[in-house]
């Protein structure tokens, strides 16, 4: 089930603030006692310290889930965007054929050839 993309922008940016008050435990007490398991589904993101520093995240499977979903969402915009550039750059040129694809490639190769000259030579 896709949601939309506000949803998962806003699913992603609760777990962003439940970070920020966030519970802690220590690395001692994680692998002393059971009790954030029972904690974790509730508040979502527990902070684990070491020696008063963070050491990690643990993070409830709903929440790794919204984070994974905003990621992937934002990767595909980028990628969108960059293909409406690439078009968007291209608008004003089309595409050849025949006898004038054929020419256009010799003037590219003609005004090119001291670097192709190159990539042969060097071979």
């Amino acid at each position: 089930m896709a949601m939309a993309p506000y949803e998962v922008l806003e699913r992603a940016g609760n777990v962003r603030d439940r970070v920020t008050g966030r519970p802690r435990i220590s690395v001692t007490e994680l692998s002393r006692s059971k009790d954030w398991r029972d904690r974790l589904p509730e508040v979502g993101v527990i902070e684990i310290t070491d020696r008063g520093d963070t050491a990690g995240w643990l993070l409830s499977a709903q929440d790794m889930e919204a984070i994974i979903e905003g990621y992937s969402y934002l990767e595909e915009e980028v990628e969108r965007v960059q293909i409406a550039a690439i078009f968007g750059a291209r608008e004003d040129s089309r595409p050849l054929s025949g006898d004038a694809l054929k020419d256009a490639v010799r003037e590219s190769f003609e005004a090119r050839r001291g670097e192709l000259r190159g990539v042969v030579d060097a071979g």
